[in-house]
């Protein structure tokens, strides 16, 4: 059994040349993935004041250093899931004291409108039961990670950061984020986070397709190295998710970047904040 067969069956369960599959595996081929940390049984259902007392727990085990190095790392090695975990700690870290924000109340209480926490399932269908942690998973080693700012996922995805081994990160993944953030100076002033993405893309910086460079930006802009005055990022005013929708439909950008305009630059006291990195 190869060590990376796991991954290739989590892989393969989600995603072909056709797009979005429905997760569906094999009992033998599921075994597998589990047995290397690939797929997982459906969770326990976790009520929302349980949920963020195990976040707090979480985070604090969580070394600032050790995510901003991961992050960096996986500019050059593309590996992915170590590059996830940056969104999820600073979106954790903003995340205020709160009670359940049932938001328009359509859905009960089965959802914070602020944090983004869903209730799971006491008796899941075989399609939710499939989903479970299992398409999280999906989403780190495919584009390092998508929901960052859901509860859930930010909790699953800083425990498994915890059981990766630490990481170095190289001068050369220290001049793959230079470069990337340097393109800002190459835009118009009102170009938006997609025209930095597709130009991106197109110099070829890293080894990329445009969908990662695209949850790249979104988490340099959850932890406020890509934002702006009106609408900063959520360490300085954290908004529920009525605030963070884009103002025109055509932006498949996360809150703050699908804001964000290349006249607001970038905050170099953040990037040197997390990363010691000048520019």
């Amino acid at each position: 059994m190869s060590v990376n067969e796991g991954k290739k069956i989590l892989l393969d369960a989600f995603w072909s040349s056709k797009g979005w599959k429905d997760g569906a595996v094999t009992q033998e081929n599921f075994e597998i993935a589990k047995s290397q940390g690939y797929m997982f049984d459906y969770p326990k259902p976790s009520s929302h004041s349980a949920s963020l007392e195990k976040l707090k727990q979480v985070v604090s085990a969580v070394d600032a250093r050790d995510v901003a190095n991961a992050f960096l790392y996986s500019l050059s090695t593309r590996a992915l899931e170590y590059r996830s975990a940056l969104g999820s700690y600073y979106y954790a870290l903003a995340i205020p004291p709160h009670s359940l924000d049932v938001g328009n109340g359509l859905t009960g209480e089965s959802h914070c409108y602020l944090c983004g926490w869903y209730a799971r399932e006491e008796n899941p269908n075989e399609y939710e039961r499939v989903l479970g942690l299992n398409v999280f998973n999906f989403e780190r080693y495919k584009w390092g990670g998508v929901r960052h700012t859901y509860l859930d996922y930010v909790l699953f995805d800083l425990e498994q950061f915890l059981k990766l081994p630490k990481v170095i990160p190289t001068d050369k993944d220290k001049e793959i984020l230079t470069n990337v953030l340097k393109c800002v100076g190459e835009l118009e002033p009102y170009n938006k986070a997609g025209k930095l993405r597709d130009l991106i893309v197109s110099r070829k910086i890293l080894k990329c397709n445009k969908a990662e460079v695209g949850v790249i930006l979104n988490i340099l802009g959850i932890c406020g190295i890509l934002t702006n005055r009106d609408y900063p990022s959520y360490d300085k005013c954290f908004v529920d998710e009525y605030e963070r929708d884009p103002v025109e439909m055509k932006n498949d950008f996360g809150y703050p970047v699908n804001r964000w305009r290349a006249c607001d630059g970038v905050d170099y006291s953040r990037l040197e904040e997390i990363f010691n990195l000048k520019i």
